[in-house]
């Protein structure tokens, strides 16, 4: 039974082969006991716009052998309408890994919470894109702030400099 909340991505690679280098990676969260994989599925769209799903078991030999530590805690939670929608975000002539995974590292916070009689309320996530847009809004904040600050500085020398003018 799964307990914990249940988070996705799907990550698209150019071109439509999907070459591994983020196994190692994705391994080490798994064999740290930081996150547990609950489903991994690959997509491939073409350059025509057609694609093509697969699933572990429906692997190449060694593709399949890259991720079969995934394979035994794997289900196959994802629908087809899940697959169909993912693939639809895609660019024509990628691949790309959709996959949702259990954040294990949460389980010690849980029981905190739950301990102390709390209970989760909301949970989300903020975008890359969102982060991005605050990230230069907060630049062009301190642009501006840097800006004032210097007339600031430049006015109150004018103004010692006028008082100063006025004394002689």
């Amino acid at each position: 039974m799964l307990e914990r909340p249940l988070e996705y991505a799907l990550i698209e690679f150019k071109g439509n082969k999907f070459s591994g280098k983020i196994v190692p990676q994705l391994l080490d969260l798994a064999e740290r006991g930081i996150v547990r994989y609950i489903d991994i599925v690959f997509i491939q769209k073409e350059k025509d716009g057609t694609t093509r799903t697969i699933e572990l078991n429906d692997l190449d030999p060694k593709g399949y052998k890259m991720f079969v530590p995934f394979g035994k805690h794997v289900q196959s939670l994802f629908t087809t309408n899940d697959l169909e929608i993912a693939a639809s975000k895609l660019k024509k002539n990628t691949a790309a890994i959709l996959f949702l995974w259990e954040n294990l590292w949460l389980d010690g916070v849980r029981r905190a919470i739950v301990r102390a009689g709390g209970g989760l309320v909301e949970r989300g996530q903020i975008s890359a894109e969102i982060v991005k847009q605050f990230e230069k809004e907060l630049e062009r904040d301190k642009r501006k702030a840097a800006a004032a600050k210097k007339r600031a500085a430049a006015r109150k020398v004018a103004a010692k400099n006028a008082a100063a003018k006025k004394k002689k």
